[in-house]
């Protein structure tokens, strides 16, 4: 693909993230060349594109600390940071030839790290490219984890009223409660006793809606340690409604908040300096997810927490402006 100037309109994308099929993953929108978009007219673009996220990028030539500043809005409303979006970005910003491999044509495979500049802080992506200088993997960094509120028995009960979850399903979960964890956006990360407990839910979104403002948390992350595919983690379903996503298909920010939850409390085993999880997610909506989550440990503790997988660039055009 060529990026080509576009008269009185702006070239966009869309993305389907975490995973290499078309019409599975998590559609994003990407415009690789923002300059001089007004903030009215990114949300109205997000609106018209009518995805989770569409992710704006702008390339900031001689800038030492970032080389790409990146804007995130979902439908709705502006937000710090994306993951499914992030991948969707730097995989179209590789594909046109914007984000290039260090070595010489015929090396081998070259991860390239390059800095987007973001509302959540200046974090790094990291692209694999093939000798072909063709986009292999993007994984992003994400901030180390925030601890926010923990709720309580009560709390946990209402919790499940609101998700439409079977009693118990969550109150059920001994080894860990819900807890609110941000590496760059305040997810409330709830464990559920089994996948047939978290395919049953059926939540009041209105409610939920309400909740997650009065929380002040974007998404309600559930998650089953019951997975599909035997080599998986976790098996996730995410609720935003509050920000205008009902469910979303694959969610990398809450993603890496649940890799460090699996840590913080125990969850996963910590031997070595790392801890890979795979999140299943999207599979009750028709479009399969796999998210990958690294984990990097000193001594037991979270030193960098980092998201990312495939993805299949599914369409392109023009929106005139």
């Amino acid at each position: 693909m060529e990026l080509q100037s576009v008269r009185h309109g702006v070239k966009v994308y869309q993305v389907d993230a975490f995973t290499q099929e078309v019409f599975c993953g998590n559609p994003a929108g990407v415009v690789p060349n923002s300059h001089g978009l007004s903030e009215d007219v990114m949300q109205k673009i997000a609106r018209e594109m009518n995805v989770s996220e569409t992710a704006f990028a702008v390339k900031l030539d001689g800038d030492p600390e970032a080389d790409f500043e990146v804007r995130f809005f979902t439908p709705k409303s502006e937000v710090d940071l994306c993951g499914h979006a992030t991948l969707g970005a730097f995989w179209v910003l590789a594909e046109l030839g914007m984000v290039k491999p260090k070595g010489k044509e015929g090396e081998a495979s070259d991860w390239v790290t390059v800095r987007q500049r973001t509302k959540a802080g200046v974090l790094e992506v990291y692209v694999a490219l093939n000798s072909q200088g063709k986009v292999c993997t993007v994984m992003m960094e994400q901030n180390l984890p925030s601890l926010g509120f923990t709720l309580d028995e009560s709390q946990v009960w209402e919790l499940e009223k609101i998700l439409g979850a079977p009693h118990g399903s969550v109150s059920g979960f001994t080894k860990a409660r819900p807890q609110a964890i941000s590496t760059g956006l305040l997810d409330l990360i709830v464990p559920v006793c089994s996948r047939e407990a978290l395919f049953s839910m059926k939540p009041n979104m209105d409610l939920l809606a309400t909740y997650c403002e009065e929380k002040a948390i974007v998404s309600v992350h559930c998650f089953s340690t019951d997975t599909l595919e035997p080599y998986s983690t976790v098996h996730c379903r995410d609720f935003a409604p509050s920000v205008g996503i009902p469910e979303e298909a694959a969610t990398g920010t809450a993603s890496g908040a649940t890799g460090a939850y699996l840590v913080l409390n125990s969850l996963v085993e910590k031997e070595g300096p790392s801890v890979r999880v795979i999140c299943e997610q999207g599979y009750i909506m028709g479009r399969p997810s796999k998210i990958y989550v690294d984990i990097g440990l000193e001594e037991g503790e979270i030193v960098s927490v980092r998201v990312g997988g495939t993805a299949v660039t599914v369409m392109e055009g023009v929106i005139r402006l």
